[in-house]
């Protein structure tokens, strides 16, 4: 799993070019670090960043239910935001694919701007790109850490472990 929004596809076979990727993604805070070390690695002599980009997409399917069932409702009465940690390369693909300018008004991605969850001021930035005070939103992550961050911050954390749970997390904060 890899938050509330998307999950590892079930017919995903693997692909050792996305894994590679993903584990360079995770020792690299910015694009540019990520990019060179796909560089050094040669991946890129085989694969442009788009065809990377691609397949590390492909990986990923929505958590149906929220985006089905949950994301239709809050829209109707929320602003929603994306934090993410992963790399600026996949955005286009991710939201071409997942259609998620239909529910998200915010787009925060951590190579883009440098910070990464659970940094506080990534919270901040994103409140404020949402025109809102940090007390008036609700963080779901599915990583304790980036949910301490957000509580820190003054959100409201909900840490996801499935859709059930959300749900009560979600009905307890009268939402």
């Amino acid at each position: 799993m890899i938050g509330p929004l998307l999950q590892k596809c079930h017919d995903y076979v693997s692909d050792e070019i996305v894994e590679t990727a993903e584990n360079m993604r995770s020792c690299s805070l910015n694009d540019e670090e990520f990019i060179q070390a796909l560089k050094k690695n040669e991946i890129t002599e085989q694969y442009s960043l788009d065809e990377i980009a691609k397949r590390i997409v492909s990986k990923y399917c929505k958590v149906q239910q929220v985006w089905d069932k949950l994301l239709p409702k809050l829209k109707s009465k929320y602003k929603l935001g994306i934090i993410n940690n992963g790399t600026a390369i996949t955005i286009s693909h991710f939201k071409e694919k997942n259609k998620s300018n239909e529910f998200f008004t915010t787009f925060i991605n951590s190579s883009e701007v440098n910070i990464e969850k659970p940094n506080s001021r990534i919270y901040i930035l994103t409140a404020e790109q949402m025109k809102l005070k940090p007390e008036e939103c609700v963080f779901i992550d599915d990583t304790e850490k980036n949910v301490l961050g957000a509580n820190n911050v003054g959100m409201k954390g909900l840490l996801f472990t499935n859709y059930q749970n959300l749900l009560i997390d979600l009905k307890a904060l009268n939402i």
